[in-house]
């Protein structure tokens, strides 16, 4: 990638395709939710971090939460991706606090856009990688 691509290019995810409504999640920036499956996805966080760094990373990214009917017998499974990219699902309970919610604002499809934050990544100098992992900041869940 040049330099001109780098500076003019954008690491912010391009939205989700379809015509569903977006809810935009508000948070008290603790990042404290905490997804599963990350192990899982490590390679999809190298591809949206780039080479990994000896002290690994902190960097602030856009989420977002997609329900995935699919995953799931009793339909509660949210994948969350950044950059169109799965990086892994809520925790069940969490999910389901996350759909109810949706169903209380009268948005039951709709997608959702949060804060998160990625951490981890490192590189020792023996060649060991460290796991990354997401936070979100949703308020309330």
């Amino acid at each position: 990638m040049s330099i001109f691509s780098k500076l003019f290019s954008s690491d912010e995810p391009e939205e989700p395709s379809g015509e569903q409504e977006t809810l935009f999640l508000r948070g008290v920036a603790t990042f404290s939710v905490e997804i599963v499956g990350e192990e899982h996805y490590q390679a999809a966080f190298e591809a949206i971090c780039g080479p990994r760094v000896a002290n690994g990373i902190n960097r602030f990214v856009t989420a977002w939460l997609i329900l995935d009917d699919k995953n799931r017998q009793d339909n509660t499974a949210v994948r969350v991706e950044i950059q169109r990219k799965l990086v892994g699902y809520l925790r069940h309970e969490t999910a389901v606090r996350y759909r109810r919610g949706l169903q209380r604002s009268s948005t039951p499809k709709a997608i959702g856009q949060c804060q998160a934050v990625i951490r981890g990544g490192w590189l020792s100098s023996d060649g060991r990688k460290g796991p990354y992992h997401l936070l979100l900041d949703i308020a309330g869940l």
